[in-house]
């Protein structure tokens, strides 16, 4: 029996809130390995569950699928592939298990992924609804993750894969890999960039670093926010003539 999803993840495929194992049930389509789509199906359904035991259950898929890796990877770009441009939920999840699979023989698969050109926007108002390019984006920077992943494990496929990014055409997607980059801890290919962006417009995006929300300073006060530098009385009107 499926694991209950929280109702605020999306699903994969056309199927509502719960998904069904099964290699054609998960909006993913058909797998040229029935095996393969059905371990693909079940790590899908396990990644949108929620619950107690949800990530346990999905790091026990992701194993099953590290026990194929030969197969799975070149299956999960291949099926990537076939999917078409609007199915941009079952395309992310798809980059978002070879991110978590950790293999190196997903390098090609997303070279495949960051070089493909974004199509122009599709959405009639993508400022009050849903933004084709913003989704392409998404997966793109996931992409981008999944990369940072082996570059930090040490692959150097990965490594020069994500150096090229930071010239990508998307600045979103460049500010991505130039802040992975950073992450990996890697001095030399931190260097590597630092020498591609000098006198660039992107040069600033060297002192760009994610923080913890925790660490940030939080704005005090209730209905109406103060700084806490500033007096708490407003000052005196001046004198009118």
């Amino acid at each position: 029996m499926p694991t209950p999803r929280n109702p605020d993840t999306p699903s994969l495929g056309p199927g509502g809130d719960n998904l069904e194992a099964g290699p054609g049930s998960s909006g993913l389509g058909s797998f040229s390995n029935s095996e393969i789509g059905e371990l693909v199906t079940q790590a899908a359904e396990t990644m949108a569950a929620s619950g107690e035991d949800a990530e346990r259950n999905y790091q026990r898929s992701l194993d099953r699928l590290r026990e194929r890796a030969d197969d799975v990877v070149p299956a999960l770009g291949e099926q990537y592939g076939a999917l078409s441009e609007e199915q941009y939920l079952e395309r992310w999840g798809l980059v978002q298990l070879l991110t978590d699979l950790r293999h190196a023989a997903a390098v090609p698969v997303l070279e495949n992924v960051l070089r493909q050109p974004i199509p122009p926007e599709r959405s009639d108002d993508p400022a009050h609804g849903i933004s084709t390019v913003g989704e392409e984006v998404i997966i793109r920077t996931t992409a981008v993750e999944a990369l940072a992943r082996l570059a930090s494990a040490g692959d150097s496929a990965a490594k020069d894969l994500l150096l090229r990014q930071v010239r990508h055409e998307v600045f979103t997607v460049r500010r991505a890999a130039v802040q992975a980059i950073a992450e990996t801890g890697d001095t030399e290919l931190t260097a590597r960039v630092r020498e591609e962006l000098s006198g660039t417009e992107d040069e600033r995006l060297l002192d760009i670093r994610r923080v913890d929300v925790r660490g940030v300073p939080q704005a005090v006060g209730g209905r109406y926010v103060k700084d806490k530098q500033t007096d708490d009385v407003p000052p005196p009107e001046p004198p009118r003539s």
